[in-house]
């Protein structure tokens, strides 16, 4: 079991994921070489870990769907194996309800999103039925959720200072290879990944921080099963009245045990996903949900049975990282990123 300490920091690595040590030490009372030295004991047992993951702007030139999957019993490994090598999968959770797996993906463009969903699935075993759902709206993301352990005084003192806004620019091949050793550590220092991608560590700072602050990719701090604290995870398909759709959103992204909230298009229009202690408290969500707009719909109500990778990183039984798979984010012909207006055509990059 991970110790009220080491939940503390994960804690304040989910407010702010490349905190100096010595920022995280001192709100919790510590030395920096210690939080240091117990971080990098959770990270090497897979306990915790600091990944990119889509910001909040993600969607203003990324693409993003859910999928649903149903398998043939007997093939349902290899197929698991397979969905978990592909690097647009970024998560792969066996569920209960009327399918089997539930998936999200990523893409960098429209085409590239339309590429896999049409030419992934006629090599996997197993399959006997699909359903896709694009992301068209997100209220709230995994990275925006926090475990709540540190009590508020100490969380405010590990807060992010905002980032200086960035101008219009164009991710070349330099973008994507930071992205990809930030897959492999998060909080691997500006000296090691400017070494590990040819440049200077002040480079490789600004570069990060440059992203950052577009909103369009964040960092966030995930962990094992067992840092998770008794917490289950349940989703819920949901069709909701047009008029009411952007408040209920917005009313499932408020709570603090929200994971996710996103407008889809497809059969449903809402997704929400809820850690709970006790299944029996979604009952009390969708009689809210039933008094906040009337004529709303539950199409599905799926629990998480196992998740076998979490935004890239392939886990074991325990929820522990054993391997990861850097998710296509970000890639050199995506378009020019703007963090004040959305996208532009693409256009020549910054040395």
């Amino acid at each position: 079991m991970i110790s009220e300490l080491d939940l503390e920091i994960v804690n304040a690595l989910q407010i702010n994921p490349r905190a100096e040590w010595s920022r995280i030490a001192d709100a919790l009372g510590l030395s920096g070489p210690t939080v240091a030295r117990r971080w990098n004991a959770l990270a090497a047992q897979g306990q915790a870990w600091i990944t990119p993951a889509p910001g909040q702007r993600y969607l203003s030139s990324g693409w993003s769907a859910f999928i649903h999957l149903s398998s043939v019993p007997s093939d349902s490994e290899a197929l698991i194996e397979h969905l978990c090598a592909e690097p647009a999968f970024g998560t792969v959770s066996l569920v209960t309800g009327s399918h089997d797996l539930f998936v999200d993906c990523f893409a960098s463009s429209h085409e590239e999103l339309m590429d896999i969903v049409t030419g992934s699935f006629p090599g996997l075993p197993g399959v006997t039925h699909r359903e896709v759902v694009f992301v068209t709206r997100l209220y709230r993301q995994a990275s925006e959720w926090r475990s709540g352990t540190l009590e508020p005084a100490r969380a405010r003192l590990v807060l992010a200072e905002p980032l200086p806004e960035q101008a219009a620019y164009s991710p070349d091949n330099l973008d994507a290879a930071l992205l990809e050793e930030l897959a492999k550590d998060g909080r691997a220092s500006w000296a090691e990944l400017g070494a590990s991608c040819g440049v200077s560590p002040q480079t490789a700072r600004r570069r990060v921080e440059r992203f950052l602050a577009t909103g369009y990719i964040t960092l966030r701090c995930d962990t094992s099963t067992s840092a998770q604290q008794g917490l289950r995870e349940v989703t819920l398909v949901l069709n909701v009245p047009a008029q009411y759709v952007d408040d209920v959103g917005r009313y499932f992204a408020a709570l603090g045990n929200c994971r996710l909230s996103a407008q889809v298009l497809g059969a449903q229009n809402l997704l929400v996903t809820l850690w709970v202690r006790d299944y029996l408290e979604v009952q009390g969500y969708e009689r809210e949900l039933a008094e906040r707009a009337p004529g709303s719909s539950v199409i599905s109500r799926q629990a998480v049975v196992r998740t076998y990778k979490r935004l890239g990183h392939v886990l074991d039984e325990s929820g522990r990282s054993l391997r990861v798979v850097p998710l296509p984010l970000w890639r050199d012909d995506t378009p020019k990123i703007d963090s004040g207006r959305g996208i532009e055509s693409p256009a020549g990059s910054d040395a």
